[in-house]
């Protein structure tokens, strides 16, 4: 007879691996996972983004060039051991030690520390220049995303209803009620139409690629992301405010950096024509002479040496102080540069803002409904027979394409004010 109890047993380790396998699979796959929504995935990337610990770890491991910049050059020791010693009135000169310390003008260390200082903050600037990058890429990719699952879904839709369409119109062209045009305009039109949404998804599984890359994921990483309710409303910040805020964004900002640096580097230019010390003590080993009652024989002896560099070249150095110079010219036209780079961008995206949220209002209150009303009726008489196949895929597919082109014109909006604020450095 059967134990009872180890077929109890049996039965609870069986479901226990199950169980256990289920979870792996699950974790596996990630096919439960809840959808994500666009603030989670920034806090994701932020932490995780390579190319942002990149310009983290290059500003962090600035901080410690200061301290090597502001600092003196290591001393020189240097040794002498006389192969043929060189004689003295004390004895011969054997072996000589000497120790020497290079002090740069009074000065220099500092200037030098503030180019550093510069770089520094530059350094911090362009690491927040790269996550306010991230930041913007992410959005915009995620719009494009919520964009592709939407046209997914009214695509789909039309396919199922286009599918519908052709079985009814199969049949009626088998009882004669209908033409073999009409079948074929259907057919066209629903394989037209499964293509779509086939593209539709291969372009949805690129955007998710891109996010993955931007989180430090796996490529093929699955995830579903929130649907974006958002409505777009009016943009009404005036055109001159934003030239005012563009002017303190990021770009700007290293701009005045680099002004600032190219300043102190033409002040430390000028040390080109001032001399570097060396301060020095010298010890040499004397040894004894076989001369009876010399005085102090074989006393050793200490020297204290000073030296200077002597900067005879004055057409190298003029010339290091002219390209200082010029190197400073230059970041003030630079900044000049950024300044109508980023004024050109502001007007642009500024129309592509506001025409975006005109489109969004044409489709929503005017050319929609029409459409809808439109596809109704043609639907109605199709059924009626009071119109033909050909007319009422027309006006499905102006339905449809009015859709898409309005679920674009969200996308870009929302897209484009994602630029606005990158330039502004403001949330708009």
């Amino acid at each position: 007879m059967v134990n009872k109890s180890f077929i109890r047993s049996s039965i609870s380790a069986i479901t226990f691996n199950v169980l256990i396998i289920s979870v792996l699979l699950i974790g596996s796959h990630n096919t439960f996972a809840a959808p994500i929504n666009l603030n989670q995935l920034i806090k994701i990337a932020v932490d995780n983004n390579p190319q942002l610990k990149v310009q983290k770890l290059e500003w962090q491991s600035l901080i410690h060039q200061y301290k090597q910049a502001t600092s003196l050059s290591d001393p020189t020791l240097m040794y002498s051991e006389s192969l043929s010693p060189i004689e003295t009135r004390l004895g011969p000169q054997d072996r000589v030690l000497a120790l020497n310390q290079k002090l740069p003008y009074r000065g220099k260390l500092a200037l030098k520390g503030e180019v550093v200082k510069k770089n520094i903050e530059m350094a911090k600037v362009n690491y927040d220049k790269a996550s306010r990058d991230l930041t913007v890429s992410l959005k915009q990719t995620f719009y494009e995303l919520v964009y592709l699952e939407n046209a997914i879904k009214l695509t789909v839709q039309n396919r199922q209803l286009l599918e519908k369409v052709n079985q009814a119109a199969t049949a009626d062209y088998a009882l004669n009620a209908a033409a073999l045009n009409d079948v074929a305009k259907v057919q066209s039109q629903y394989a037209q139409v499964a293509y779509d949404v086939t593209l539709l998804k291969e372009l949805r599984s690129t955007e998710k690629t891109r996010i993955n890359t931007l989180l430090n994921r796996p490529p093929e990483f699955a995830f579903e992301v929130n649907s974006y309710s958002r409505t777009p409303t009016a943009f009404t910040h005036d055109i001159a405010k934003l030239y005012q805020w563009a002017e303190s964004n990021e770009e700007i900002t290293l701009a005045d950096i680099a002004i600032q640096k190219s300043k102190v580097q033409s002040q430390l230019s000028s040390y080109a024509s001032k001399p570097d010390f060396t301060l020095g003590a010298r010890y040499s080993q004397i040894g004894t002479r076989d001369v009876p009652d010399l005085r102090d024989n074989g006393r050793d002896a200490f020297s204290i040496n000073l030296g200077m560099s002597i900067p005879l070249n004055r057409g190298k150095n003029n010339a290091i102080k002219e390209q200082a110079r010029l190197q400073h010219l230059k970041q003030l036209e630079n900044k000049k540069v950024m300044q109508n780079q980023l004024r050109n961008a502001v007007k642009g995206y500024y129309f592509k803002l506001n025409n975006a949220y005109r489109q969004t209002v044409l489709y929503k209150n005017n050319l929609l409904p029409q459409a809808n009303r439109a596809a109704r009726v043609a639907h109605l008489h199709y059924r009626e027979n009071k119109g033909s196949i050909g007319q009422y895929l027309e006006t499905q597919s102006t339905w449809l394409n009015f859709q898409l082109a309005h679920q674009r014109a969200v996308a870009d909006y929302w897209s484009n004010l994602t630029q606005m604020e990158k330039l502004t450095g403001k949330k708009l």
